[in-house]
């Protein structure tokens, strides 16, 4: 089973800002699934995907 993590614990464990995070799941740079509408939405996020997203940052 996968470790589900939120747009917090993701930015905690990349090292970045919740901000930065969310840019990176717009930008279709993070794989995460919306839950919720609006201001009160929230993400959840794969703790594998978060790994291959900090992966992706180190090359440049």
């Amino acid at each position: 089973m996968k470790e589900i993590l939120s747009r917090k614990e993701a930015a905690k464990i990349a090292g970045v800002s919740p901000r930065t995070i969310l840019r990176a799941i717009q930008a279709r740079h993070l794989e995460a699934v919306k839950i919720g509408e609006g201001k009160t939405c929230s993400y959840m996020i794969s703790r594998s995907d978060v790994a291959e997203y900090i992966q992706r940052r180190g090359r440049k």
